[in-house]
Parts: C-alpha cells; structure tokens; sequence
C-alpha cells in the first residue's frame, strides 16, 4: 500500500495505515456530530524545519482543502490525487478530526471504487481522531498515542476492548466519548512536542474563511 503513497505524507500514512489493516486505536463512533470547519479551507503546504522534512518533500507538494473540507493531495511526481472528506467537532475548544474507513482508505489513494471493508469486531460507524490546532495560518495535527494507550489499556488504567492484538476500540455513546476526551487530554500527542506532530502552512494564495 505504501509504494503507492506521495513521499510528503508517508510519516501520516506510517500512523494511520494500520487502521485499514485491522491494527488502530478507534472511537466506536463519532463523539460529536460531523462539520466541516471553515478554517480549513485553502492551500496547506509542509511547514520548514517540522519533524517531516526528515522525509524527502517535493517542492510542489501540497493539499488543498475546499469549501466542504474535500482534501485532495498533491504531489508533482503522480498524475492522481487522493482525496478524502476531513470532517470533524469542537469541544471545549478542541478541534478533531474523526476519519473512518472510507475516508481512510481515500487519504490512502488506493483508487478502490468498492467501500473498504471493514476490519474484524469493528463497527461500521467507528473513527480514528486526530486532533489539530490552527495558529498564525499554521495547522498542527497531533496523533492519538497508540503506544500510551495499549499500555494503559493493557494496565487497566484506561478503559477500551481488545478487538485483536493490536486494535482497541473506545466504546460508549457519543456523549460518553466526549467525557472521555474531556478528561484524557493526553490521548493525543502533544503539540510542538513530538516527531509525530505534523506542520503545515498556508499558501499565501491559499483561501481564507
């Protein structure tokens, strides 16, 4: 699956290609009903000296993101453009973003007109988070922390089930997932302070809410 993936988005796809291939951490549900957030909207390009450019980037890579939060990536190497709907909540003025496995297999690129299927004991409506900040027209996304969570999980100091090995899935209502996300603020890596955080700018053509 990788072989066919832009250079500028291996390190995100390093950490969200497990969640088609059965081996995630995922929310049984979105924790709070879908928009699309205006802020988004434009041209987002790798941010210098963030802890991607230890991937080599095209000078023309970027993602453009329309009015509806469409995503289309770009890199000058490939004809095609993967694209996928990036939608997501506030909370406590938070902002998420909650993939699930359509929209996966679309930042994947795999050109698959068929839904994707979906991984063993998972239900059809869960979704992976990523959490992101947008600060002086630079974006941030923050992974959840895998490896922290299978560990506390596995402690028994945080609570999900076991699907398989190496998937865990939150389970609950909408409303119980958000107190979740309320009061385990580290779920997420922290921002400005992890390699798997990553930075983008927005184009000086790019548009504006």
């Amino acid at each position: 699956m990788t072989s066919v993936l832009s250079s500028s988005w291996r390190m995100a796809v390093a950490l969200l290609a497990p969640c088609l291939l059965g081996g995630c951490v995922l929310f049984e549900q979105p924790p709070a009903p879908l928009a699309c957030d205006p802020a988004l909207v434009g041209r987002w390009i790798p941010l210098p000296n963030s802890p991607q450019d230890r991937i080599p980037l095209g000078k023309d890579d970027h993602a453009d993101v329309d009015s509806a939060c469409r995503v289309r990536l770009y890199d000058a190497a490939r004809t095609d453009a993967p694209q996928f709907d990036a939608l997501g909540f506030e909370l406590d003025g938070q902002h998420y973003l909650a993939l699930g496995f359509k929209e996966l297999e679309g930042l994947f690129g795999t050109g698959k007109a068929a839904a994707p299927p979906i991984p063993k004991g998972m239900p059809a409506s869960a979704v992976t988070l990523l959490k992101y900040r947008i600060h002086d027209d630079t974006l941030q996304i923050a992974m959840l922390d895998t490896v922290d969570i299978m560990q506390r999980v596995q402690q028994g100091s945080l609570k999900a089930r076991e699907a398989d090995a190496s998937t865990y899935l939150f389970e609950g209502r909408p409303e119980q997932l958000r107190k979740l996300l309320q009061s385990e603020p580290t779920l997420f890596d922290a921002f400005d302070g992890r390699d798997k955080t990553l930075r983008m700018r927005r184009a000086k053509d790019g548009k504006r809410p």
